[in-house]
């Protein structure tokens, strides 16, 4: 199975850019039905849409196959520092009970594990409102243990963040297990896996970057497999020039 993981529609209304919050700009413009349509003959094998604390959207397609529900959720630390979710195979009623969590992110990880929710951490090593120390990054190395590539973002980036991953020991995790009194929620926390998606906002890159699962013929295996470290990401990144086009097309 191939999904972006990752991809936006016009119902995500609000930029994180400060000129285009001034300039009265949405954050995306790309209708639901178009999505899904170009993600399809794109390749990939079933759609959700990732807007922006909503699932307005996704609703819209929800109806037609190989559809499944999900949302990015903006969360927060204590001291501010804004963070991004993606969160996979909700409900209505779990896209309720998230909202209300999301403004905490250790009560928003306690609920998705309670839940038994996919999710990953979206672009972690991107900083959202500019909050984001070395602090905030290795809490969230004991809360996640899925982090995505995104193709949205500079290539180098996704390069940085799989040296980082890949080096962790597990000494490195009791230290921070110590320092932060925070226990991660599932075993072995220094084995991270990784999740794939475009984050496109203009309808231009959807598919550009996505999730591949072998010999997953439904949702559940593909789940079942990226949680199991077993997912590969396929496609290309983006480098500055990219996004800016991105960017301006939005």
């Amino acid at each position: 199975m191939k999904i972006d993981l990752h991809v936006h529609s016009q119902y995500s209304t609000r930029p994180s850019q400060w000129v285009l919050q001034k300039l009265g700009c949405q954050e995306c413009y790309t209708e639901p039905l178009a999505l899904y349509r170009i993600a399809k003959e794109k390749g990939m094998t079933a759609v959700t849409i990732t807007d922006h604390n909503t699932i307005n959207g996704v609703l819209e397609i929800a109806h037609l196959p190989d559809t499944f529900i999900s949302e990015e959720v903006t969360s927060y630390f204590p001291d501010g520092c804004k963070v991004h979710v993606l969160v996979y195979r909700i409900d209505e009623r779990q896209h309720l009970d998230i909202q209300k969590a999301r403004k905490n992110i250790f009560e928003l990880v306690h609920y998705l594990h309670a839940e038994g929710i996919s999710h990953s951490l979206a672009h972690p090593i991107w900083s959202v409102n500019n909050r984001l120390t070395l602090v905030h990054f290795e809490q969230l190395l004991l809360l996640f243990k899925n982090f995505e590539l995104n193709g949205g973002r500079d290539a180098r980036l996704n390069d940085w963040l799989k040296i980082i991953l890949s080096i962790l020991s597990p000494q490195d995790m009791e230290n921070m297990m110590e320092t932060y009194r925070v226990t991660p929620p599932f075993p072995t926390p220094w084995e991270k896996n990784f999740t794939g998606g475009s984050d496109d906002h203009s309808s231009i890159n959807i598919a550009r970057m996505f999730t591949q699962v072998e010999m997953a013929p439904d949702l559940q295996q593909f789940f079942g497999g990226l949680n199991q470290g077993k997912a590969e990401i396929r496609g290309q990144a983006s480098t500055p020039l990219t996004l800016a086009y991105n960017e301006t097309v939005e």
